[in-house]
């Protein structure tokens, strides 16, 4: 590693180190002080700018004399202790080093150095967990700068939260855990709702926050009048947005069970309605639309916006991706990811649309975190209805590109959500396509009408991959199953008792266990019929009374 890649690494970790740092939310800086050495062999201090100290560190003086270094004032804000940690970071251009301090003992002090090509990272805690810390630089810091020294300062600067006050960011979403976490899990336990309380609980106080923030952040467009969350799901961010003084309705084409436990003057503003963005109207007051996993709409927020009125803005967090005719998106670019693709599209139908678009990362428990947000619009007011006559002719192409299966203008989804994981599909063809799978991973034509005697092993068959197993079966088994949503993979894992899959993509028959009797864990119950007494050449391996299922 070279001079300018090391200092290239340390200015990525200066704007990122709460990325590898998981205590942390941000770090923001609150003073740079340029030191220079005077003729008369003193230092001198001055405070400078954020950009004079990147743009040093971009390109580094041959004269190391013009700046001997700099001195960053930080404010690290921990994700569980409400005030700030300060901390002071050191960049040192001579000694070729830089020096992290945290005036509190959660986290550890350190020094990166230079030393003949190679990072030296010292731990500066005398009290530190020696173990933990060294494991933390040699798996975490040290790929990650190796990572970053190979990446340009004017490339880095995305990042996440960037449009709003970061420090009231992490205020809010410390303050909403406080106040809603505990009362969400038991609205979700009240409701006996089957899905994960913990990952949407917690991403809804994210966005929570994030929208609020942004709210009071924007000068030019305060909090808004009202908002409408189109396909909100089960109502929770909803719920603590109306909790926190924002009104605001939700929609969705189902209710849910946690409705009804919300108090009464949330669960009035959740509303069951199909949502056909051709003849959807919002509530007149409405002048944010928001799209949290909009799925089938996430296309039409920014539509929606900009036909509705001049003034109408949106926030939009894509997850599942889909075209405005309400098929499965197609990718328009296959070097990218479907997501990443997605994303481009969503930017792309919002700058057709006329919003001078913004694009953030957001801090939740999701992969899916780019946001876009439409708040101010890149033509004047007299040209609204021009734009969306245009707008209007756009959607039309791409619904004609793109159209669906069924022929229908727009497929919308169902309000009565279909099961689709092979459990639909008749038992009997199940039963026949199991038993082709079983008998291609004994490499066997078909089961002898007496099970034959165990003698030496029991024959445990051989490992398949996932396509060599699709090639042995019927087109039509196939179909049958591709049209339950998930497929094979799906039909293996229910049968669970019969077949293991194992990384990357291969199948085998799974051996047979004995109960363990003196086990204190719950054993099934007999009440199926054993699949491997009735099917295996040489039946269960196991006795009667140590399988778990009947004989």
């Amino acid at each position: 590693m070279d001079k300018q890649q090391f200092w290239n690494a340390i200015s990525i970790l200066i704007r990122n180190y709460h990325t590898i740092n998981r205590k942390l939310c941000g770090c923001v800086i609150t003073k740079v002080s340029m030191k220079k050495f005077l003729q008369n062999g003193t230092e001198n201090s001055d405070k400078v700018d954020v950009d004079c100290l990147f743009k040093y560190l971009q390109n580094i003086p041959e004269n190391s004399q013009d700046c001997k270094g700099f001195v960053i004032d930080f404010k690290c804000l921990h994700k569980k202790i409400v005030s700030s940690i300060r901390s002071t970071g050191i960049v040192d251009f001579p000694g070729q080093f830089f020096r992290f301090l945290f005036e509190s003992d959660a986290i550890d002090d350190f020094e990166i150095r230079l030393c003949d090509g190679s990072l030296i990272v010292e731990n500066l805690n005398p009290l530190a967990d020696n173990e933990k810390g060294t494991r933390w630089i040699e798996y975490i810091l040290k790929p990650k700068l190796i990572k970053w020294s190979s990446v340009r300062v004017d490339n880095a600067n995305g990042g996440s939260l960037r449009l709003v006050d970061i420090e009231k960011y992490n205020t809010l979403y410390n303050e909403f855990k406080q106040k809603y976490s505990e009362k969400a899990m038991t609205f979700w336990n009240d409701a006996k709702e089957s899905t994960d309380p913990l990952k949407f609980i917690y991403e809804d106080l994210a966005i929570a926050a994030y929208l609020i923030a942004l709210w009071q952040s924007d000068v030019m467009n305060p909090s808004p009048v009202a908002f409408a969350d189109l396909g909100c799901g089960n109502g929770l961010l909803v719920y603590i947005l109306n909790e926190e003084g924002y009104a605001g309705y939700g929609y969705d084409v189902r209710s849910r069970k946690i409705w009804s436990y919300f108090p009464s003057k949330v669960a009035n503003n959740l509303k069951e309605e199909t949502i056909d963005p051709c003849t959807f109207h919002l509530p007149p007051d409405v002048d944010w639309i928001i799209g949290n996993h909009s799925d089938e709409l996430s296309p039409w927020l920014p539509v929606l916006a900009a036909r509705s009125h001049y003034k109408m803005n949106y926030f939009l967090l894509p997850c599942c991706a889909f075209e405005f005719s309400g098929r499965k998106f197609q990718r328009r670019n296959s070097s990218i990811s479907i997501y990443n693709d997605f994303c481009d599209y969503a930017e792309r139908i919002s700058k057709v649309c006329g919003f001078e678009t913004e694009i953030d990362r957001l801090k939740i428990p999701s992969t899916k975190r780019i946001a876009f947000i439409g708040r101010r619009r890149n033509y004047s007011s007299i040209s609204h209805s021009n734009k969306v006559e245009e707008i209007q002719q756009f959607v039309d192409s791409e619904k004609n590109l793109y159209p669906n299966t069924d022929n229908s203008e727009i497929k919308l989804r169902d309000k009565v959500e279909v099961v689709r994981n092979c459990t639909q599909i008749d038992k009997t063809v199940i039963d026949q396509i199991v038993l082709k799978i079983f008998l291609l991973l004994l490499n066997q034509t078909n089961i002898p009408q007496e099970p034959s005697p165990i003698k030496n092993e029991w024959l445990e068959g051989r490992s398949l991959t996932m396509p060599e197993i699709a090639r042995g079966l019927m087109k039509e088994d196939l179909k049958q199953i591709k049209s339950e949503c998930g497929g094979l993979k799906t039909l293996l894992r229910n049968k669970h008792e019969i077949f293991e899959l194992y990384k990357p993509d291969f199948v085998k028959i799974r051996i047979p266990q004995p109960l363990q009797k003196a086990s204190n864990k719950p054993q099934t119950i007999k009440k199926r019929a054993c699949f491997f007494y009735r099917n295996h050449p040489q039946g269960c391996p196991l006795s009667s009374n140590d399988c778990s299922f009947i004989h």
